[in-house]
């Protein structure tokens, strides 16, 4: 009976615990400070998806109070679904929290058919699992999902969804940024953002992407921000932008501060340490410290902490941002992102080098930057380290690096704030420049005499960066495994093999190069076209670079990576009886972003193709994408060579001989008979 009450909207209901296992969740009235919004009974003809689409979004509200002694967001999510197709998604909604500091009240799940509202909330039939979606990626967050799961939902419902969240992560101390996004993949009629601070509080407020303009009222309750936008039509995501590109029309909003708070409340986290660590690394300090080179001792403190500390985060309570003692990291012998660095700046300091933990973002990258100061802008730690005039941005968390640790370029992750007393503002990651990344790989094929089999030999070499990468996916593998790939890729190109030597690897850690060979014997790489013969090459190396993303036709930034040189080099002999029909040609293609080159010479019975890039910059922005991407696709679709010969004429010379005496001896032989 109470629940029907509640349901009903009568005054002064209660909450009512619901328990699964060791969760709990509520189910009760919507908060006294939320401001309830109407529905309408049709959708506006003049609003986008009025015609066919798959969903229809009629209403997102989000409803926030921040104010001291507050803490809950209240959601009211209204969707239908125009496919019978998508009806197995419209009938579950999932709803994430964390029960070590959050609550889930849930207040009404309803859908209306017919005009008619029924409501479908069945406490008991709703369950609460652990999904770790971050365990494959070594983390534990301890983050609980509810289930809710609708019957009989069939196209054309409105389904609406009211519920809120009490709480957020105490040790975040109220640096929240609240946002949303006011224009989705599908039609959406209706989209609010509301916040509450306490009165007098001063919003900071940033806008994205034709976002909304805020009204900002101060009253003696509170001090209330709200946004609110309709008509939104769907939203084309072109894909592959750079890490701090987001394309939606967005709102950011958080209570004024500056970068220096944030440095303030980070500071307590991160306490000097002055007492002794576990024997065994104090001998390590010990030998480094015999170390004349300042840079060597970060270099060996750097990858002792990567390649000695494996990385797994547990970051429920306090451990999701209170990094655990450094001496306890060590003995433990893993860590997450804060660990390790926490646990590598104490080494550094230990050998009087300037090191802090700076906090940084993996998910945003730069565009940090572009929202209001807050602890929760921030989803990595790495370490900032200064040598003489030097400054070199370290990630512990990453491992198989070679070279120095002043190579280590994380200029990817654009900004950090470095956890130091008196820093005001981001610092830039600025790019290493002195090791650059690239790939060459050299192919070399040895045709029989009579060009039915082949020889290739390959040699592929990474540098820097690209080194790094090859080695991690080189050492999650067995040998064998790899030996396996290897020889499977050829086949796909060229069809029956022979492994004649498996792959050999030379890794010189210090030079940060690694060097692959490979070579088989290929049955029948040479496909036949009446008497000539000819051989398909591909630029592997290039493959990457040159790929076209799925959005050719963009208004958004394109990421290409980082700025490398790829080349594959391809020498094709030609045997003693066969000539090459190929002339010497030159093609080069350039945009402001790379610049590309494929030449084909014809040597002494050899055909050399090389395949050469060159990017220069991480990314094209949004203005000079079309003419990059018309240069690009010059690039993706000559990427393929085609390596054509014919037999000598002195070979078809003795040919053609041959078949007159034996046609005459045959004739003779006729005769005689």
């Amino acid at each position: 009976m109470l629940l029907a009450l509640m349901l009903a909207g009568v005054a002064g209901a209660q909450e009512v615990e619901h328990a699964r296992g060791e969760y709990r969740f509520s189910v009760g009235p919507e908060p006294a400070f939320a401001e309830p919004q109407e529905v309408p009974a049709q959708w506006d003809a003049k609003a986008p998806g009025a015609g066919d689409t798959p969903w229809r979004f009629w209403l997102f509200d989000k409803q926030i109070d921040r104010r001291s002694g507050h803490d809950q967001v209240y959601f009211d999510y209204v969707y239908e679904v125009k496919d019978t197709t998508l009806l197995g998604e419209a009938g579950r909604y999932q709803i994430g929290f964390n029960p070590d500091y959050q609550r889930l009240i849930l207040h009404r799940v309803q859908l209306r058919r017919g005009g008619k509202w029924y409501e479908r909330l069945v406490p008991d039939r709703i369950s609460l699992a652990r999904r770790e979606e971050g365990f494959e990626q070594d983390l534990a967050d301890g983050n609980v999902t509810a289930l809710i799961v609708l019957d009989d939902v069939r196209v054309d419902d409105v389904v609406r969804v009211r519920y809120s969240i009490v709480g957020s992560n105490p040790i975040l101390s109220g640096q929240l940024i609240d946002a949303t996004t006011f224009a989705w993949s599908s039609p959406m009629l209706r989209t609010r953002l509301r916040v509450l601070y306490d009165p007098g509080r001063k919003p900071d407020v940033r806008l994205e992407n034709g976002a909304p303009t805020p009204v900002i009222r101060q009253t003696d309750a509170a001090t209330e921000v709200l946004f609110e936008s309709a008509r939104n039509a769907a939203y084309t995501d072109e894909g592959s932008y750079p890490v701090w590109y987001q394309p939606y029309p967005r709102a950011q909003v958080s209570q004024a501060r500056r970068w220096s708070d944030v440095v303030d409340w980070a500071l307590p986290l991160y306490p000097a340490q002055t007492a002794p660590l576990p024997a065994d690394l104090e001998a390590h300090l010990a030998q480094w410290s015999k170390l004349a080179d300042p840079q060597a001792r970060v270099s060996a403190a750097l990858r002792l902490v990567q390649e000695q500390v494996r990385y797994f985060g547990v970051e429920m309570g306090d451990n999701t941002h209170r990094p655990t003692l450094p001496a306890e990291t060590w003995s433990r012998r893993y860590g997450d992102c804060k660990d390790k660095a926490y646990l590598l700046a104490t080494l550094l300091q230990r050998m009087a080098i300037d090191a802090a933990p700076a906090l940084t973002s993996i998910e945003s990258g730069k565009g940090v930057a572009n929202g209001p100061p807050a602890a929760s802008a921030f989803d990595h730690v790495i370490v900032r380290a200064k040598v003489g005039d030097a400054v070199l941005w370290l990630d512990p968390t990453i491992t198989s690096q070679g070279g120095a640790a002043s190579d280590s370029d994380l200029s990817r992750y654009g900004v950090a704030l470095p956890v130091v007393p008196g820093v005001t503002a981001l610092q830039e990651i600025a790019p290493a420049g002195t090791a650059e990344p690239s790939i060459a790989i050299t192919e070399r094929y040895e045709p029989s005499d009579d060009a039915a089999s082949a020889r290739l030999s390959i040699r592929t070499v990474y540098r820097g960066p690209s080194a790094d990468e090859a080695r991690r996916g080189f050492a999650s593998a067995r040998p064998e495994e790899t030996s396996r790939r290897y020889a499977d890729y050829y086949r796909r190109r060229f069809g029956k093999l022979t492994v004649a030597a498996a792959p050999v690897f030379k890794d010189d850690l210090q030079a940060n190069v690694l060097e692959v060979v490979e070579e088989y014997v290929l049955a029948s790489p040479f496909e036949a076209d009446g008497s000539l013969r000819y051989l398909d090459l591909y630029a592997e190396a290039l493959g990457t670079p040159a790929q076209l993303p799925s959005s050719m036709e963009r208004v958004g930034p394109l990421d290409l990576g980082m700025p490398a040189h790829y080349r594959q080099e391809v020498d094709v002999r030609i045997p003693e009886r066969w000539v090459s029909t190929l002339g010497d040609e030159t093609l080069d293609v350039e945009s402001d972003a790379f610049k590309f080159t494929r030449d084909v010479s014809v040597e002494d019975r050899s055909v050399k193709v090389v395949f050469d890039m060159k990017v220069v910059d991480r990314e094209v922005a949004g203005d000079k994408v079309g003419p990059h991407l018309a240069e690009l696709r010059k690039v993706h679709d000559n990427l393929y060579a085609r390596v054509t010969m014919k037999p000598a004429p002195a070979v078809r010379s003795k040919d053609r001989d041959a078949r007159l005496k034996a046609l005459l001896k045959n004739a003779i032989e006729d005769e005689t008979q």
